[in-house]
């Protein structure tokens, strides 16, 4: 059989709905809506309801429509035959592959740092702002946080993605909770005031700001590492095929577009500017300086307690197919060859990434820059232009050719422009 027939065999199955693809649903809106929905607010707080109207607009195109279309790319991927990851391995040749995990390591493995840093910040931040415990060495806090992280995602593929399904459903009933109690505390003119504020502020400023805003927006809506594993799971035989994984993605960014917009509004009309201004100088999400009716209510505990919660999930869902990918670079590096080789790939492989993550972790870099200047872009790239290009030079995959892949290549290069304005200017 040919490459191109191979790649074309990709056929629905006709299968009923199953516990196995809403647990998937969950684990897609698991690892999505995390850290990057909690800077959201922050972000768009100090930049003004523009900013939330470009949400409005682009949010669902710029996150449903490029993850469908690659998820489509990577089911119709034959390397998943051997059950390794789908990295667009049909596209290329050997050193191609090679290319291509190492870029999706460069590109995701900043995020799982981003997290990181996030989960330790609010921890730090819940000690001691609002338990009032002494300040913990921050040195002793990252190794810990980092360390046990990497604990649980040494247990494998399945208890992490259980781990993610069992965690997602708890925490986005209570984003929808908190978005709801905020709901009394709601002040149009705390939207009204910063849309006067935008008015008066210079064209090119406003355009920047929402120019620079986007590769947030595309971090904030990323699921791509659980598109990969998600992939190779519905190309098994039984599972579904592609005509049900589409499915699994579209409902899965329904719940997460809603959810997130949801919750940026209400966290936008119930919290002060300068509150977000705070959180940012602070290098915290939102959930970390929501002090509810005075600071005395139940809101202030918890809502700390769910950012740490999203932070670490996020984490696992992000980092799986990061750790997976890189064991199995690793393991091509030292010839790998029996079942002991590979189990020392894999403690070389986590004990690398739990150093770096260790030390950035406790350097504590802004993290909105870091998604504005790094993962978004990056990101951008591996999830628009890579799928893009390979739809409109390789034959087998001209049936996506269309305004879908149009818009997503259009969407990817605005994205990627951040990235050479923040190496710029």
């Amino acid at each position: 059989m040919t490459t191109e027939t191979t790649l074309n065999a990709v056929k629905p199955v006709a299968r009923g709905w199953s516990l196995k693809d809403t647990i998937w649903i969950l684990s897609v809106y698991g690892s999505t809506v995390g850290a990057g929905t909690l800077f959201l607010p922050v972000e768009i707080g100090t930049r003004g309801p523009m900013v939330f109207f470009m949400l409005l607009l682009l949010g669902f195109p710029l996150s449903m429509v490029p993850h469908v279309l690659i998820g489509r790319v990577f089911m119709r991927d034959h390397q998943t035959a051997d059950k390794s990851l789908p990295m667009f391995g049909s596209c290329f040749g050997a050193k191609g592959r090679q290319a291509i995990k190492i870029y999706f390591c460069i590109a995701h493995f900043p995020v799982t740092l981003v997290y990181g840093i996030s989960l330790v910040n609010a921890l730090d931040n819940l000690f001691t702002a609002h338990l009032h415990f002494a300040a913990i060495n921050r040195g002793m806090l990252s190794f810990i946080v980092v360390a046990f992280l990497f604990l649980l995602l040494s247990n494998g593929r399945d208890k992490v993605v259980s781990t993610l399904s069992a965690l997602a459903l708890p925490f986005a009933l209570t984003v929808l909770a908190i978005a709801i109690i905020l709901i009394p505390g709601w002040h149009l003119a705390n939207f009204t005031d910063a849309l006067k504020a935008t008015n008066t502020a210079p064209a090119g400023e406003t355009i920047k700001n929402l120019w620079l805003t986007l590769p947030l927006v595309t971090f904030a809506f990323c699921s791509t590492p659980m598109i990969s594993p998600l992939a190779s799971y519905y190309r098994e035989e039984g599972n579904g095929g592609e005509q049900k994984s589409v499915l699994v993605i579209r409902l899965a960014y329904g719940l997460i577009f809603f959810s997130i917009v949801f919750f940026v509004l209400s966290c936008i009309l119930s919290i002060p500017h300068d509150t977000f201004v705070e959180a940012k100088a602070q290098n915290l999400n939102v959930l970390s300086v929501m002090e509810g009716n005075g600071g005395s209510n139940l809101i202030y505990y918890i809502a700390p307690l769910i950012a740490i919660l999203g932070m670490t999930k996020s984490f696992l869902g992000v980092c799986l197919s990061v750790a997976e990918t890189f064991t199995t670079l690793t393991g091509e590096v030292i010839g790998a060859k029996s079942e002991a080789g590979w189990k020392k790939a894999k403690v070389i492989a986590f004990l690398i990434m739990f150093a770096v993550s260790f030390a950035v972790v406790y350097v504590n870099p802004d993290v909105i820059t870091l998604i504005e200047t790094v993962c978004g872009p990056l990101i951008a790239i591996f999830l628009f232009l890579i799928p893009s290009w390979l739809i409109y030079t390789r034959k087998e995959l001209q049936t996506l050719r269309g305004l879908t892949a149009i818009v997503v290549l259009f969407g990817g290069l605005l994205t990627v422009s951040a990235l050479l304005y923040g190496m710029f200017f």
